[in-house]
């Protein structure tokens, strides 16, 4: 009895099927990576108010010299601050409602 060793056949011009898996995998990551571009996108401060806060930085004093700090404190009255403060939040709930 001649027995010869059983090897596969291979059709090497048969095309590779794609498999299914791998290509899900793909959809899956894209659509995240678009969901968080498109989550930072809406998320991000309006120019308006990154404006506001530069022009309050910038009128600040950069001395830290106590007279310096009083005087930038005793600027802006409590009031002003609590609107500032209240804005904040108003646009940190909005941002995390949507």
């Amino acid at each position: 009895m001649d027995q010869t060793p059983e090897s596969p056949v291979v059709n090497v011009l048969e095309p590779q099927k794609t498999s299914w898996v791998a290509l899900g995998g793909l959809v899956v990551v894209l659509l995240a990576v678009a969901g968080g571009a498109y989550y930072l996108s809406s998320t991000m401060p309006s120019t308006e108010s990154i404006e506001a806060q530069v022009e309050a930085l910038e009128t600040q004093s950069e001395s830290t010299n106590p007279e310096a700090i009083e005087a930038d404190i005793a600027a802006q009255s409590p009031e002003a601050f609590e609107e500032d403060f209240d804005a904040a939040f108003a646009e940190l709930d909005a941002s995390l409602a949507e």
